[in-house]
This record gives C-alpha cells, sequence and structure tokens, in this order.
C-alpha cells in the first residue's frame, strides 16, 4: 500500500488559511483589501469579541452578482490575474484570491452582495469552507461579508491567539495602516459597541486627508512633532510626515511604511528613515507615515503570505532616495541649534548614502536604539567605578560635602581625595532598590492623585497598555481610560514623582515594548522599574542643599550596588590624592 497520499480537501483548505490568516487582524486586512479594489467610497468595520466572535465588514463598493459571489468562495478565484506576469503589474491589494477562500476555511461566513442594475441583491452562508444557504439579499449597494466563530474547526490554532487586548490592538492597528493609505476612502471601526476610528474622506484632497488622519492616528501630541516630506527620483516618488529632529519619540511604535500605499513592514525603508536623521536620533526614534510610490514592476508583493513585506529590484536607489529626502528636505531646513554633520557628503550639504544598504553594511554606522536596545536593554558593560577603590570602598570613610558642579554632580572630600558623585544616577539606584523591596514585599505605598495625569495615545497603543492594567495595580499604578484614545493616571507609587510629560513617555515605553502580561520575563519587569526610577528621580541640573546631598549619599551607602544606576551606568567615581597630586606634577599626597 503506497505511503504518499493526497490530503482530502478540508484538510489542505485549513493549512492554506494558516499561511494567509494568522489572526483576527488578518482575516480584517484582507477583507479591507478586496473592499478597496471594489471602489469602496466608505467602509464600516464591526467587531465583537477581539474578532473571534465577528468580524464584519460592509463597503458601498462596485459588488457582486450572483455567480462572482459564488466563484469569490473558491480558491485562486480572482479577477485581477490572469497571466503569471500580470504579478509584477499590480495595480491592486489582493490578488492571489486565496483572502476569502480561507477565511471561509476557518470560520462561520455570511456575504451578501448587490450590482447596481440588477434585480436584487444575493446572499452566500456557510461554515468550514462548505456552503449551506444560498438566498435573496436586499438591495444595498456594495458587499457586507461576516465572519464570526473564527478558528471554530481548528482549536489548536484558537489557542494560540493572543489576549482580547493584544488581539484588539492588531485590529486597531489594521485599520489604522488602510485609513493612511487610502485617504479617498471613508473609514469607521467599532468594537464591542464603542466607536475607536471615525475617518472621513474629506474634500480638501490627498494632503488635507492625510494630515486629518494622521492627527487621529498618530494622537495631538505626536502630531504636532510631524514635518510634511515631498521628495522625488527618476522613477519613485517619497511623501509623508516624519517627526521633526526636536520632536522624536520613546519608541517607533509611531512607524508607518507604506509601497503603493501598501503598508509594509521593511528593513530598508526603516534603515533608510534612520539614516537620514544622521546622528540626531541619540537613542530616540521618529514617528513617520512614510510613503514610497514606485512602478508595479519595481517590487514584488508575493514573496510573503500575507503581503507584509516586499522585494525592490532597486533596492539601493530607494535606500538613497529616502534618506536623501529626509535629510536634504527636512534636517537641512532645521534651524542651526539643530544642524549637524550628515554621515557622508558630496558637493556642500548634499547627502549621499552608501552604495549598498546600511542594514546589509559590514561596517554600517550603530544601529539606531530601536534595534539594539535601549532603556529596556540589559545593564551596559561600563567600566567599574571600584577600579578606583582598589582595596577599599567609598562608603568605609566620611565624607565631606564641598558642592555642586553644573548642577549634575556632587562632590564630596573622602579620604584625602575627592568623590564625584552623578546625583540622577545615584538617585535612580535609591529609589530602584526601594521600590523593588517594597514590591518584593507586597508593600507598595501608593499615593492616589487629586488631579489625574493625562496621556494621548494612538487607539493601537491604549489597547497594549489596558492589558497590564492588572499588573500594573499590584506595582501601585492605577490606569484608567478616558474615551479610546486617553490613558488616566489616578495613582501611582509614593516613591515617585509623575510630571505630565514623565507619565505620558512612561506609558509610550508600556504601549511598545512589553508582550502579555503573564508571559513576561522577570528582567522585562525589572527594566519596567528601572524606568520607573529612572524617569521620576532628580534631575541633571536640579540644585541640591546640602541637607539633600547627605541625605542622598546616607541612602546610597545602604543599597546593594552603590556603584551602578539600575541601567549600569556608573554612579560615582574616586580621585585619590595621590592621582591628583600628580596631575599637577607634585610628588606627594594632598
Amino acid at each position: 500500500m503506497p505511503e504518499i497520499k493526497v490530503l482530502p480537501e478540508d484538510v489542505v483548505s485549513k493549512i492554506a488559511a494558516g499561511e494567509v490568516i494568522e489572526r483576527p487582524a488578518s482575516v480584517l486586512k484582507e477583507l479591507i483589501e478586496n473592499s478597496l479594489d471594489a471602489g469602496a467610497a466608505k467602509i464600516e468595520i464591526e467587531i465583537k469579541k477581539a474578532g473571534r466572535g465577528l468580524i464584519r465588514v460592509h463597503d458601498d463598493g462596485r459588488g457582486m452578482d450572483r455567480e462572482d459571489l459564488r466563484l469569490a468562495l473558491g480558491r485562486h478565484a480572482t479577477s485581477k490575474l490572469n497571466v503569471f506576469d500580470d504579478l509584477y503589474s499590480l495595480a491592486t491589494f489582493g490578488f492571489r484570491g486565496e483572502a476569502l477562500y480561507s477565511i471561509f476555511a476557518v470560520s462561520r461566513l455570511k456575504m451578501s452582495s448587490f450590482r447596481a442594475g440588477a434585480a436584487s441583491g444575493f446572499a452566500i452562508e456557510g461554515e468550514g469552507g462548505r456552503v449551506v444557504a444560498e438566498l435573496p439579499a436586499p438591495p444595498v449597494t456594495g458587499t457586507t461579508i461576516e465572519a464570526a466563530d473564527l478558528f471554530f474547526n481548528t482549536p489548536a490554532r484558537a489557542k494560540f491567539m493572543k489576549s482580547d487586548a493584544s488581539e484588539r490592538a492588531q485590529i486597531i492597528r489594521t485599520v489604522e495602516e488602510a485609513a493612511l493609505a487610502n485617504c479617498g476612502t471613508a473609514f469607521r471601526l467599532v468594537i464591542d459597541g464603542s466607536e475607536i476610528l471615525s475617518v472621513p474622506a474629506l474634500p480638501g484632497g490627498m494632503w488635507e486627508n492625510l494630515k486629518n488622519r494622521a492627527a487621529a492616528v498618530f494622537g495631538k501630541s505626536v502630531y504636532a512633532g510631524l514635518a510634511r516630506l515631498e521628495g522625488k527620483a527618476e522613477g519613485m516618488a517619497v511623501y509623508g510626515f516624519v517627526s521633526r529632529p526636536d520632536a522624536l519619540g520613546a519608541t517607533r511604535l509611531n512607524q508607518y511604511f507604506f509601497v503603493n500605499r501598501r503598508p509594509v513592514g521593511s528593513a530598508i525603508l526603516r534603515q533608510a528613515l534612520y539614516r537620514g536623521y544622521g546622528h540626531m536620533l541619540t537613542g530616540r526614534h521618529p514617528a513617520c507615515a512614510l510613503f514610497l510610490e514606485l512602478d508595479p514592476g519595481a517590487f514584488d508583493a508575493n514573496i510573503h503570505p500575507q503581503k507584509r513585506d516586499v522585494k525592490f529590484s532597486g533596492e539601493n536607489e530607494i535606500f538613497k532616495t529616502i534618506s536623501n529626502t529626509v535629510y536634504e528636505e527636512l534636517l537641512s531646513k532645521q534651524t542651526p541649534a539643530v544642524q549637524f554633520a550628515p554621515p557622508a557628503a558630496e558637493g556642500g550639504n548634499k547627502f549621499s548614502a552608501p552604495d549598498v544598504p546600511a542594514y546589509r553594511e559590514a561596517a554600517a554606522a550603530p544601529a539606531p536604539a530601536a534595534e539594539t536596545g535601549g532603556l529596556f536593554s540589559a545593564p551596559a558593560q561600563l567600566p567599574q567605578a571600584q577600579e578606583a577603590f582598589p582595596a577599599e570602598d567609598w562608603r568605609a570613610h566620611e565624607l565631606a560635602y564641598l558642592g555642586q558642579l553644573a548642577k549634575s554632580y556632587l562632590l564630596f572630600e573622602s579620604a584625602a581625595g575627592l568623590l564625584v558623585v552623578d546625583q540622577h544616577a545615584a538617585q535612580e539606584r535609591v529609589l530602584f532598590e526601594k521600590y523593588l523591596e517594597e514590591f518584593s514585599q507586597g508593600a507598595i505605598k501608593v499615593q492616589p492623585l487629586l488631579v489625574p495625569l493625562e496621556a494621548e495615545l494612538s487607539r493601537s497603543q491604549m489597547e497594549t497598555v489596558l492589558k497590564w492594567s492588572g499588573w500594573l495595580k499590584t506595582a501601585g499604578f492605577e490606569i484608567d481610560q478616558r474615551g479610546p484614545a486617553v490613558a488616566l493616571l489616578r495613582a501611582a507609587p509614593s516613591l515617585f514623582y509623575f510630571t505630565q510629560p514623565a507619565f505620558a513617555e512612561f506609558i509610550g515605553y508600556l504601549s511598545e515594548v512589553l508582550g502579555e502580561p503573564g508571559k513576561a520575563a522577570e528582567d522585562i519587569k525589572r527594566n519596567i522599574i528601572a524606568t520607573m526610577a529612572c524617569k521620576k528621580s532628580i534631575k541633571a541640573r536640579d540644585f541640591v542643599k546640602p541637607q539633600e546631598a547627605a541625605r542622598l549619599m546616607a541612602d546610597l551607602k545602604k543599597t546593594k550596588d552603590s556603584y551602578h544606576c539600575p541601567h549600569g551606568r556608573p554612579t560615582l567615581f574616586y580621585l585619590s590624592g595621590t592621582e591628583i597630586a600628580r596631575r599637577f606634577q607634585r610628588s606627594s599626597a594632598l
């Protein structure tokens, strides 16, 4: 008996669905793209139970007649391809004819459509790839598709879905991407009865609509720091919004990249954006809605089952065009206070990127902090301050306070030498260990705020933050929500004092770097605590009174590691009397 056999059709369909349909947001993306390809001027989306319960998309596009509706549910049924070479001249989002087939295979599907001029509409209902009913439908312009009970027949796949908050965040992100890229189409998103996003198609043209949508997607505070960007090269155009150098953010969550209006995650585009900023990033990250327009034959959108990545035929030129545009059209126009020397220059201030994209260069400049870490990375391997005390501990000696240098460093006479303390790093260490002790004992002292602090986020960021609200409450933070995009801080650990900007930045970090609360590694949680301490402690250039300096050093003496802040930077260093004398070419110590 042969060992090789042909799989049953229902098994084949479920396997194929797994390539295209990963989660509810994957379903939504495919349905939105079908609506856009049908010429929809308005798309209305309704979600229930994070997409597990229902994903409903209604558009006012061209619609389908009875025969097309039937064919649309078949595998590789498409109106966009006739021959293989059509793949290289695509002007549509969907093209392989896999979306509806894959969604139908793992859900209970209802689809109704009406084409103008027809006597009536038509509807099909089915589940698990099997049609169970065909019936007339009202003559409502366009198409309505409902996918319910997603993965009802593939429970093994369903269990790999993340929390409702995570799935909602991905759904919102999908709609945000579509709204930014398709300014001629109005979008409305309702989740569990609440309107999350509603953007009309304004009569003012593309830029007017893009500004309106950027403000809605990014939130007012991020949008206020964006600048318009336009550039052209042979066979391509770049446009959109990017952060000004003085308005960079804490994370890279607010980055949207599009190729011919198709949302993509492209290393080339991201690295080109960062290269354009040169050395102005300093560990910060630009927000962007960056659009690249190319001839359809210049890139391949068929390399990823979910079409999230593309392959370029001329990636070097694309890299140069984007980085040049960011530098020449934006950064070179800034005030002298933020001018900088580009990484490579030819002919005045013209910036010429390397021939090979930066992400492939063996000797490229250091990757931006988004790639290498940041406050949430492992502590840096810095020279240890203990080396200044080869045989003794600074805590074993009396300290005499001398004063403050540059409102940042505290100076003490110690053991006939000089102890220099970074006041900010020292306070970080003290707060970190105090808070960690309270946290480990379950005895965090919480201070309710008389007036809650607010932070405006994007809708997808808000969903990510909310899924951590339970853990944050055990950590002393009470975070609430007002509307779809405003986070409220109602209480915080009494050790910390939050300002409005500090709270907004803290929430921004949470919205990007954290995964599932129950699955987060302890080192990530440790770094959260470190970040809390970092943002809330005495800042550089704060005046410190002598009694405050003495109290800080007394607290620092009690810590387990008085030589490093929670991120690994030194808190202090010591110059012995012998070393000071040697520098003055004296033969004896002070």
